[in-house]
């Protein structure tokens, strides 16, 4: 199966996940709703009379025909999410390049939150008092403006915006991957039990902001509104204590907050239990002549890095395969393949595991480079300098060289590269010393410049550590393929009757020794750094537990595999401090 084939696959699978997420929210907007008029129409003393009245509305004709604009912004919602899962990713080093690259999507996802949020309280005011349901209603035998129900719609509108701004606004939509796979009805129930419980709390503080804008700008809303339907303005919302004594209206605004932050929070888990789900991969792949290839490989599926959820899932199951206690599927890992008896599938898992480490580790190394207090601590021990007696000789000795072979018509064996020291000297311009200290003093006085102006500096210059933050946030994929590498590593020493694992571990055991230095060096600094302090956390857990289980496993066989030196002393180190 080819990338292309492989990627269209991934995304089929996982776009018919998000229309069974979209499914089940819209089933939810029905729940939400008969828990809302069992508040609105709470009759203590006729329980009975109280919830069949309840059903009988959610039932009805009404509802159903009402509830077609909310389905509708609903499936918008989802569809904008399921696109935020499933795009790439990629690293945006400014703001001004994030906010070409994110903004669009973001305005639109914005749009959809508040859509959500006014259709949610205008669905759920047609179920309340004469004064709430309607725009305007009758007082002193005319037309006048209902401050009651601009109060509820613009809570439902604001509601939306406050979701968008405290969730959504500045990171993306990430996904959970429980270590511990629990049941779809249980995890169902849980999450609704959390959300409902935990929305009632969160709403008290975007209603009382709400009810303070109100009281600040509501009767200029409601004056506009009034001169543009020519009707009389409502005056029962005056002054402060008119709003704030106001206790009905004030439980009404509250539950209707709670109902919208709870069914944005659902609708974002319910995404992330149907994505997070074991996704159906396979370890051989399948050789059959006349068999289209339909099914996709673990390898293939970790090497999809702009899709980054498949990316996830392809670790999360090789994860689960090993650490399940499943040997017979575990076997499939150490098999000889036929023709040539060579371990097809242990050297493609093996040497993509190790891309993965080893294109990890270096972007990280490079992305520490720009942290000004890791600066003075090079990776790599550093080069000496060539000195100026010893350039001058190897150009005269390969000037002689190349005089030499012409004269004699040999031929070089490789091409000559373009170098500066091959040029002749004629071709070389010097420019004055006082021109270029002046160009250099022009650059810095413009550079300097530009820096003052407001904004500039903040819109156009990569934060300091911003490429090591995106790093360890999307570290999930390597944190699940670092632990199964691992554990294969140790299953290895029972399973594998062929040795296929032997001759890769000194480059696992280097690789991931590598990145644990790295990571020891930023643990310094990360506490500095905005938002991975929980994925550094993990990550450098994950290598640490991981590089320690080989080196109790294979520890009589350490000096055979990894030669006497820095890196033998440091894995006994390992051993001895965990």
């Amino acid at each position: 199966m080819s990338h292309l084939s492989t990627i269209n696959a991934c995304k089929l699978l996982l776009f018919r996940r998000c229309l069974q997420a979209v499914l089940l929210t819209v089933g939810i907007q029905f729940l939400l709703l008969t828990i809302f008029l069992l508040f609105v129409n709470f009759q203590l003393l006729r329980p009975l009379h109280w919830i069949s009245v309840t059903l009988s509305l959610v039932c009805s004709m009404y509802t159903w025909f009402a509830s077609i604009p909310l389905v509708g912004a609903v499936v918008l919602y989802g569809v904008i999410l399921c696109q935020q899962h499933l795009a790439e990713r990629p690293y945006c080093p400014t703001r001004f390049r994030w906010l070409v690259h994110y903004a669009p999507r973001k305005l639109l996802f914005l749009a959809a939150h508040v859509l959500v949020g006014y259709l949610t309280a205008w669905l759920y005011t047609g179920y309340m008092h004469t004064d709430y349901r309607h725009l305007w209603y009758k007082c002193h035998e005319q037309e006048c403006i209902s401050a009651y129900h601009v109060y509820l719609l613009g809570m439902g509108t604001f509601a939306g915006c406050y979701y968008f701004v405290s969730v959504h606004m500045r990171q993306e939509v990430e996904i959970e991957f429980p270590i511990v796979n629990h049941f779809w009805g249980e995890k169902l129930r849980e999450v609704l039990y959390s959300s409902l419980a935990r929305s009632l709390i969160k709403s008290l503080l975007p209603t009382l902001a709400y009810t303070l804008l109100f009281w600040l700008f509501g009767r200029v809303v409601c004056h506009k509104l009034s001169h543009i339907f020519a009707v009389d303005l409502d005056e029962r919302l005056e002054g402060f204590f008119g709003v704030a004594t106001n206790g009905r209206l004030l439980f009404y605004g509250w539950l209707l907050t709670s109902q919208i932050l709870s069914n944005m929070h659902l609708m974002r888990c319910f995404y992330s239990m149907f994505l997070s789900e074991e996704f159906p991969l396979a370890i051989t792949k399948n050789r059959a002549a006349f068999v289209q290839e339909k099914e996709v490989t673990v390898v293939a599926a970790l090497g999809l890095s702009n899709v980054y959820v498949v990316q996830c899932l392809a670790a999360k199951y090789l994860y689960n395969l090993v650490t399940a206690g499943d040997s017979e599927k575990r076997s499939e890992l150490f098999q000889l393949t036929e023709p040539g008896n060579r371990p097809a599938n242990w050297r493609s898992l093996c040497d993509q595991c190790l891309s993965l480490i080893g294109n990890f580790t270096d972007e990280l190394i490079d992305s520490m480079q720009k942290i000004s207090v890791l600066k003075g601590s090079p990776s790599s021990p550093p080069l000496t300098p060539i000195s100026e007696s010893a350039s001058a000789s190897l150009m005269a000795e390969r000037v002689l060289t190349r005089q030499y072979n012409q004269m004699h018509g040999i031929r070089a064996m490789v091409s000559p590269k373009s170098n500066l020291i091959d040029r002749p000297v004629d071709r070389i311009h010097r420019v004055p010393d006082w021109c270029e200290r002046t160009s250099m003093q022009l650059e810095q006085s413009l550079q300097l410049l530009i820096n003052r102006i407001p904004g500039i500096v903040y819109m156009f210059t990569e934060p300091e550590g911003a490429k090591t933050t995106f790093l360890l946030t999307h570290s999930v994929p390597l944190m699940f393929v670092i632990q199964a590498l691992s554990q294969i590593c140790v299953f290895s020493l029972t399973e594998d009757r062929y040795g296929v694992v032997q001759n890769d571990l000194p480059d696992i055991i280097r690789s991931m020794s590598r990145l644990k230095g790295e990571l020891d060096k930023l643990s310094s600094v990360a506490s500095n750094l905005r938002g991975p302090g929980s994925s550094f956390s993990v990550l450098r857990g994950a290598v640490r537990r991981s590089l320690f289980h080989i080196c109790v496993a294979f520890g009589e066989y350490l000096s055979e595999l990894i030669p006497s030196g820095e890196e033998l002393h440091q894995l006994q180190t390992v051993i001895n401090q965990e």
